[in-house]
């Protein structure tokens, strides 16, 4: 399994604006990229969720990234394709599917879609194994690809048609490094776990994987509320101290 071995020469992705990006918007385009997918090992996967003024929030735009091309995807125009489309790839073990940090990405899938991801490598569950001085996906393009991630669209309005080129780049920003640095966290994980070779070998890569795969069994329980549900989302201001229920 190429998974759990740490690539022998990492080659780095074109620069973003040398390599080409497909918005996806049409059934023929969905279809395209399906096409391009089955074809690949690796795929790099992001979503932009939309929760502000949402009971429940939904999501907007998801961004794949192959070793050649990015994709972007009209998550909203596209809602009732995508589990036909994208749940075979996304539920297909001999695909590894590279997330970062994808606690909620998980249950979004699983939420929106009914799309369930086997085979899934969380490059925040590696920088957590390694113990790196930072678990986010900022510092990660920083450390191993040199890149400065890009923080104008963390907040934006991802509901808003048509993205302009500028959310677009943004988006697709956030998968177009991010095999190669799945490449260079095997490389890290393997030769942390074999050190000097005065103690056993740890396999990182397996811890990783591990830790991933309990990732991608958390199941999505949507919320209930009821009359007194404001009471948890009040404990959690820092200022309400230690009211109890008469006071709340």
């Amino acid at each position: 399994d190429d998974a759990t071995r740490a690539p022998p020469a990492p080659t780095a992705p074109a620069p973003i604006d040398a390599a080409p990006c497909v918005f996806v918007d049409t059934p023929e385009a969905l279809e395209d990229m399906v096409a391009h997918l089955e074809k690949s090992r690796e795929i790099a996967v992001d979503l932009e969720h939309h929760s502000y003024r949402s009971f429940q929030g939904f999501t907007c735009v998801m961004q794949v990234s192959t070793r050649t091309t990015d994709f972007v995807v009209d998550a909203l125009e596209l809602r009732d394709l995508i589990r036909d489309a994208l749940g075979p790839v996304m539920a297909d073990p001999s695909k590894m599917k590279v997330f970062h940090g994808a606690d909620m990405d998980v249950q979004w899938l699983q939420r929106d879609f009914g799309i369930y991801v086997v085979g899934m490598f969380d490059t925040g569950q590696a920088a957590r194994v390694l113990e790196l001085p930072s678990k986010g996906l900022a510092y990660l393009l920083d450390h191993y690809c040199g890149v400065k991630a890009d923080k104008r669209f963390q907040l934006a309005d991802w509901r808003i048609r048509p993205l302009g080129e500028e959310m677009i780049s943004y988006a697709r920003g956030d998968t177009h490094h991010l095999l190669y640095v799945y490449d260079r966290l095997r490389q890290q994980l393997d030769a942390v776990g074999r050190g000097d070779g005065s103690k056993p070998f740890r396999d990182l890569i397996r811890t990783t994987l591990d830790r991933s795969r309990d990732v991608c069994a958390t199941l999505y329980e949507k919320p209930v509320t009821h009359a007194l549900t404001y009471h948890a989302d009040y404990r959690k201001n820092r200022d309400a101290g230690d009211l109890d229920l008469p006071r709340l």
